[in-house]
């Protein structure tokens, strides 16, 4: 995948075949335009608005109560992105906006941009961590509506997932308990329940996370296949007798001696035959082509954690030498840059 300025006439790939093109600039500023647009769209309510239906730019600013001018400015970056339509001076949400944005969007994404501002102060520490080599922990100076918006963006980000997991990870005949370690709102044990009847899935979280999980599982109609308990993934023991581990979107905030000791308590708490099953975004191999998305991700996490995103040739030998059994990663070509490693007791 490749993220950046792509001509889109005849006259602008001469532009980029003679040099012509001040890509540096376009690099430094079209992107995070883009970035910010989409974001303050949906604080205003504009996304929502244009899924209701056409309108102008002059009606839609006197509904939100905006200035029209900045308005009109901020939808035709939304429709370059592919965001928005235009049929005259009608304004709607295109194909991609409508699958997105609004009460019947399929594959929804307004949490997310409600927690885009605090994702932009983390990469503000990017020259720091460059210099130091020490990330920051947000999770530590989170205020308590930045973990409101956090797990509801965790909700959307993990309802896009969540599918892989239930369809992929082999859960044993007859299995009763699965521990979803950090896992926060709990969407990916409960859909994994809903595949395996007679599991029960209970998420170890902070207090923080359980705050606002435990009222988004009631809400969203899956509570009853979940448990919350307080706990903190490093410093306390995982209990015994689970069939199934989840660790999911969380190994990437430590360093590999972290890991190894999270993967010894998950082998300690498992039954013979258990399984557990890391779900992460995968980094590219040091060899391989720039990844746009698998490549920013990884450098999101070294900015955000004391760690990185891994391959899964990584998460197999950190599995197999803490004792797991057949060590495997499984991808999938509509996941890209993600992974799910499994590994047996």
């Amino acid at each position: 995948m490749r993220f950046g300025a792509v001509p889109t006439g005849l006259l602008e790939r001469f532009a980029f075949m003679a040099g012509k093109v001040p890509v540096p600039i376009l690099d430094t500023l079209i992107g995070p335009l883009q970035s910010k647009a989409l974001i303050a769209a949906e604080q205003v309510g504009a996304l929502s608005a244009l899924a209701e239906q056409p309108v102008s730019t002059a009606e839609l600013a006197r509904r939100l109560s905006v200035d029209a001018e900045c308005l009109g400015l901020v939808l035709r970056v939304l429709r370059a992105m592919g965001y928005v339509d235009l049929d005259g001076e009608q304004f709607s949400l295109s194909k991609l906006g409508r699958r997105h944005f609004g009460a019947q969007a399929p594959e929804p994404y307004h949490a997310f941009l409600g927690y885009g501002d605090p994702q932009w102060r983390m990469v503000e520490h990017l020259e720091e961590v460059l210099r130091t080599g020490k990330g920051i922990d947000f999770h530590a100076t989170h205020t308590s509506t930045e973990w409101a918006a956090y797990q509801k963006a965790m909700f959307e980000n993990a309802s896009a997932f969540a599918w892989f997991v239930a369809d992929n990870l082999p859960v044993p005949a007859g299995a009763t308990s699965c521990l979803d370690v950090a896992g926060s709102h709990g969407l990916v044990g409960a859909r994994l329940c809903e595949r395996n009847p007679g599991l029960h899935s209970t998420v170890l979280d902070l207090p923080e996370a359980l705050k606002t999980a435990r009222p988004l599982a009631e809400a969203r109609g899956y509570a009853k296949n979940v448990t919350f308990r307080e706990g903190n993934l490093v410093t306390d023991e995982f209990g015994s007798g689970h069939d199934v581990i989840l660790l999911c979107n969380i190994l990437h905030h430590f360093p590999e001696e972290t890991i190894l000791a999270i993967l010894n308590k998950s082998l300690a708490a498992l039954k013979p035959g258990g399984i557990v099953g890391i779900f992460d975004i995968e980094a590219p191999e040091p060899a391989a082509p720039p990844e746009a998305a698998g490549d920013a991700f990884a450098l999101f996490f070294r900015i955000t954690s004391t760690s990185a995103c891994f391959r899964g040739r990584d998460y197999q030998n950190w599995l197999g030498k803490v004792g797991f059994r057949r060590p495997r990663t499984v991808r999938s070509v509509k996941m890209p840059s993600r992974m799910l490693v499994i590994g047996e007791k």
